[in-house]
């Protein structure tokens, strides 16, 4: 009897910058109706996030996104991609980051070594992929938000807050997007988590996850849509970042 093949995988890593920190990743299998969330989880050390990556990525192939900068050339200032990062989005006040070998050297790590495990970093190439994303620009694209909704900072109440704000777009967004995600008891566990209950390390984990959420999105959004329906800044020689432009169903869908 042959084994039934598993439904094509995206993955999602909310990446940080530095190794003392942890990271989150979710897992996104395409089904008939759409997206569903299989899992999400913290990770912590350099070789839980290759561990995890090794074990999601199957045999045909799999698109990673990762909130994060993985390539990475310059000393000092910031790359290009980010100029233009901040160009675009300033309006909705992006943060705007300095990027450089400097303080993004854990990232850039983490990228160089997904590209020895055979991820391409060019987001047309077949088989596996690495791209690096942008989780507050896709949430104005996405969202279609204001100002993105910033996860990590300030006191824990008012992190509860902005957890319980981005997860409910999460649900009711995303689940009327194109492509639209479904209901699945790994989504269900991060919506309906008990926020009052939660202590400062467990906010933490929800908002990392949460992050790899929408950067699986995208991942399948570049996959299902195209690279023509996402935005490309930059390029693969000074680094670069993708977003996902809209979430509505593009025309003669």
């Amino acid at each position: 009897m042959s084994r039934r093949p598993r439904p094509p995988r995206f993955l999602g890593l909310d990446l940080a910058w530095a190794p003392r920190h942890s990271s989150g990743g979710a897992v996104l299998e395409l089904h008939e109706d759409g997206l569903k969330l299989v899992s999400s989880c913290s990770l912590r050390a350099h070789e839980d996030i290759l561990g995890w990556i090794a074990r999601n990525r199957g045999r045909d192939g799999v698109t990673l996104a990762v909130n994060a900068p993985i390539i990475v050339e310059n000393m000092g200032g910031q790359r290009p991609c980010d100029a233009q990062l901040h160009e675009h989005f300033a309006a909705h006040k992006v943060d705007e980051y300095q990027v450089n070998l400097v303080n993004a050297s854990h990232p850039r790590t983490i990228g160089r070594a997904l590209m020895r495990m055979g991820f391409d970093p060019d987001p047309s190439a077949e088989g596996d992929r690495v791209i690096e994303t942008y989780n507050q620009a896709t949430q104005v694209l996405l969202f279609g938000v204001e100002r993105p909704i910033r996860l990590k900072i300030g006191p824990v109440g008012a992190r509860k807050d902005a957890v319980a704000r981005y997860r409910e777009n999460v649900d009711n967004l995303l689940t009327a997007a194109h492509p639209p995600m479904i209901d699945s008891a790994a989504l269900d566990e991060l919506i309906e988590a008990d926020l009052p209950s939660c202590n400062g390390s467990r906010v933490g984990e929800l908002e990392e996850r949460l992050e790899a959420v929408l950067s699986a999105y995208t991942a399948a959004y570049l996959n299902i849509r195209g690279p023509e329906d996402c935005a490309y800044l930059g390029d693969q020689d000074t680094g670069y970042v993708l977003l996902p432009t809209t979430r509505n169903a593009p025309a003669g869908a």
